[in-house]
């Protein structure tokens, strides 16, 4: 499973099994994307900017993000956080579908407006479990703090992506968010720059809701 999956999962209202409907989701899923592809090497930073290297990879929503990148070196990684963010949240959906995590469906509101809904099967349920279980792990493991990601691995990842495009509510009660406050912090700079032009997106977006 992809980071952006685990994102998604993270997402999840298990109590009711829907996926909310949060403008953050979409940076945080493009910046999963695009943090994985980093760390796997097939994007490089250089200067602040994005460029693509070797060869795409397989998976659908990765190689997605990867040609676009490809076709458009030099952008800045605010540009990518920003672009296709539907587009990637739908492409991750279908692999985790693909999967047997989550079922989808398609009504219509009054008959006339499509309306999607993504709610997790059993297997869902459980991974979506053990994701909130692996972050809040991460965040509580202070004995990585020195090391940032690399210590706490795949989760701590996660976990300061998450906590950069505000998606930790699942995992963590606000009050041991608040606790934990630079701990977050210092996982989201280890995901940098990433990390960063997702908070940046966030931001953006909540300063638009309130104007």
């Amino acid at each position: 499973m992809t980071l952006a999956g685990d994102m998604i999962l993270l997402a999840f209202d298990t109590d009711g099994g829907g996926l909310p409907v949060r403008q953050s989701l979409a940076p945080a899923v493009r910046g999963a994307l695009l943090a994985e592809l980093l760390g796997a090497g097939a994007l490089v930073d250089e200067s602040g900017t994005a460029s693509a290297v070797g060869e795409a990879p397989r998976d659908a929503a990765l190689r997605q993000v990867w040609q676009r990148v490809s076709a458009e070196p030099g952008r800045k990684w605010l540009h990518w956080v920003r672009k296709d963010g539907r587009e990637s949240i739908h492409e991750v959906l279908r692999g985790l579908e693909k999967d047997g995590l989550l079922e989808q469906s398609t009504s219509r509101v009054f008959g006339v407006f499509p309306l999607n809904r993504a709610a997790l099967t059993p297997d869902g349920l459980t991974a979506a479990g053990e994701v909130r279980a692996s972050v809040a792990a991460a965040a509580e493991d202070r004995a990585a703090e020195a090391d940032g990601a690399t210590a706490g691995g795949r989760a701590a990842l996660l976990a300061g992506l998450a906590h950069a495009g505000g998606q930790l509510s699942t995992a963590l009660p606000a009050d041991r968010r608040r606790l934990l406050k630079d701990r977050l912090t210092a996982l989201s700079e280890a995901a940098a720059p990433v990390s960063a032009a997702v908070r940046r997106a966030v931001q953006d977006l909540q300063g638009a809701a309130v104007s």
